[in-house]
């Protein structure tokens, strides 16, 4: 779920009890999406997107591929990539 903290900022979570998991920020003409973590530095940048629902399913999708319930492209089948 994206839930707007300040004008144009928004965090990821699982539901709304959780913690943050995502930030998505307005940047330029896009929203970029960082992993979020309290322990980390300076937040790892996942990509720029053209609105922040699309940032929030590209990270649920990092999320799944993480967890290897990623689809596999056929592509990547035919290469052989997806177990690089």
């Amino acid at each position: 779920m994206l839930d707007e903290t300040v004008s144009d900022r928004w965090t990821v979570r699982a539901h709304p009890e959780a913690a943050p998991e995502a930030v998505i920020e307005r940047f330029g003409g896009g929203y970029r999406l960082s992993r979020w973590s309290p322990t980390d530095d300076e937040p790892v940048r996942l990509g720029v997107f053209t609105s922040p629902e699309l940032a929030e399913t590209a990270w649920w999708r990092s999320v799944d591929r993480e967890r290897n319930q990623g689809r596999r492209t056929m592509s990547a089948r035919r290469t052989g990539l997806e177990d690089a």
